[in-house]
C-alpha cells in the first residue's frame, strides 16, 4: 500500500465515529473504495494501526502503524467520540 493511501486512512480516522470493542477502540473509514479498520491498542500503549480492510474481493488483515503524530491526533478524536456527555 502506498504512503498516500496510508496517510488518507489515518486522516479519515481523526474525523470518524469511534467505538469501544473487546480489542480496544476501533473505527472504520472508507478510503479508495475500501472500508479500513483503524484501532488503538487495547492496553493503551503504542501507536494507532490499520488492522485490515473490507471491500471488493474480500477482506484483508493488515498491521500498519501510524506515526506518533498521527497517533496523537487519532487518540484525541477517539477520546472525544467516546466521551460521556
Amino acid at each position: 500500500m502506498d504512503a498516500t493511501t496510508i496517510t488518507a486512512i489515518f486522516e479519515a480516522a481523526t474525523t470518524s465515529d469511534w467505538r469501544r470493542t473487546g480489542q480496544g477502540l476501533s473505527t472504520e473509514v472508507r478510503v479508495d473504495g475500501f472500508d479500513w479498520t483503524v484501532r488503538l491498542p487495547k492496553e493503551g500503549q503504542g501507536r494507532a494501526f490499520i488492522a485490515g480492510s473490507s471491500g471488493w474481493g474480500g477482506d484483508t488483515a493488515e498491521y500498519i502503524e501510524a506515526t506518533w503524530g498521527e497517533t496523537f491526533a487519532i487518540v484525541e478524536a477517539a477520546m472525544a467520540a467516546t466521551r460521556v456527555h
